[in-house]
């Protein structure tokens, strides 16, 4: 009898040592997959709030919206040429007095740039987003929203999402 009730104690042990094991696991691939840099769609609604970020004119003013429409509205800065592998490649820093005031919740503009054929607008938002908008030819090609307190960089034109953007493994 005594040999009987030390199995059974020792089953219960080792099913106790399982639990433990597969808890413990469950909690550090949770873990180590929260960490992990990963991309999922946006929603309608992230896709709503996040693609409202771009310049935005007055009165409707849609020939202002691609690179061309929008560089009549900006003075040069500087300019350089840049060495791409024997090619030169020339990128041009500008300032503007309107572009800010067109940017929906601009706290700071942060810069304008051209470069082959596109340009740049960088700036940061009232709550503390980062957004790169990237005019070409046919307007916006690119678009994202970096939200620092979550690590999450959304990209309204493709319709995704990033999760620990920065901090991610």
């Amino acid at each position: 009898m005594k040999g009987y009730t030390g199995r059974r104690s020792g089953w219960k042990w080792g099913l106790l040592i399982l639990a433990v094991a597969l808890i413990l696991a469950g909690v550090l691939g949770f873990r180590w997959w929260n960490g992990q840099s990963r991309t999922v769609a946006m929603s309608d609604q992230e896709r709503e709030t996040y693609g409202l970020y771009r310049v935005t004119p007055p009165d409707g003013e849609s020939a202002a919206l691609t690179s061309e429409g929008l560089l009549t509205h900006c003075t040069p800065e500087t300019t350089e040429v840049l060495d791409n592998n024997g090619q030169p490649l020339e990128t041009v820093t500008y300032t503007s007095d309107v572009l800010e005031d067109w940017l929906p919740d601009c706290r700071a503009l942060r810069g304008i740039s051209g470069l082959d054929g596109l340009l740049y607008i960088v700036y940061d938002t009232e709550e503390g987003q980062e957004v790169w908008l990237t005019y070409g030819a046919e307007g916006l090609a690119e678009q994202l929203v970096y939200e620092p307190d979550t690590d999450t960089l959304y990209q309204p034109v493709m319709g995704e999402k990033t999760f620990h953007f920065r901090q991610g493994k």
